[in-house]
């Protein structure tokens, strides 16, 4: 009994851990940066693996002050473009899986939406992914998209 009780816990944690909520330091307001490729502010999407996830100084570039008003609003601003704050990692793959953002945004023309599901309409950050990454799915996309499924291209 108390090794069944051990198992749920730590199913329990990994659960949490992968798909959990995840309260984000600053509303972002996606459709309001709607004439922005996501690229503007993922930066890493063009030359690496990684999209990356944008510091306060990307926001910088364009707003020198908070967009939205209140003290509370300016003091989360104020930790965010001073570098403290960060924003929540949302996705994840296991660290087995070889995923690129370039190779199939870039190279494959896939649109964001695709694994991230509707981000761009979200006028407030959500607490958890709006789309399941999982190898089903993406077998299922490669095979759409007549593209390899063979395990040796995303396993390490």
């Amino acid at each position: 009994m108390v090794g069944l009780a051990g198992l749920l816990a730590g199913l329990g944690i990994c659960w949490a851990w992968w798909h959990g909520d995840s309260t984000q330091p600053y509303p972002f307001n996606h459709p309001a940066h709607r004439g922005m490729a996501c690229q503007a502010c993922h930066t890493g999407v063009d030359a690496r693996a990684s999209a990356g996830i944008p510091g306060g100084g990307v926001c910088a570039k364009c707003h020198a002050t908070s967009p939205l008003p209140g003290k509370g609003m300016e003091r989360a601003w104020g930790r965010m473009v001073g570098g403290q704050t960060r924003w929540n990692r949302l996705y994840r793959v296991p660290e087995h899986v070889y995923f690129s953002h370039r190779r199939h945004v870039i190279l494959g023309k896939t649109d964001c939406a695709t694994c991230h599901g509707a981000m761009a309409e979200r006028a407030t950050p959500p607490s958890h992914s709006l789309a399941e990454i999982s190898m089903d799915r993406c077998i299922s996309c490669h095979r759409k998209n007549s593209v390899t499924d063979d395990c040796a291209a995303c396993h390490r």
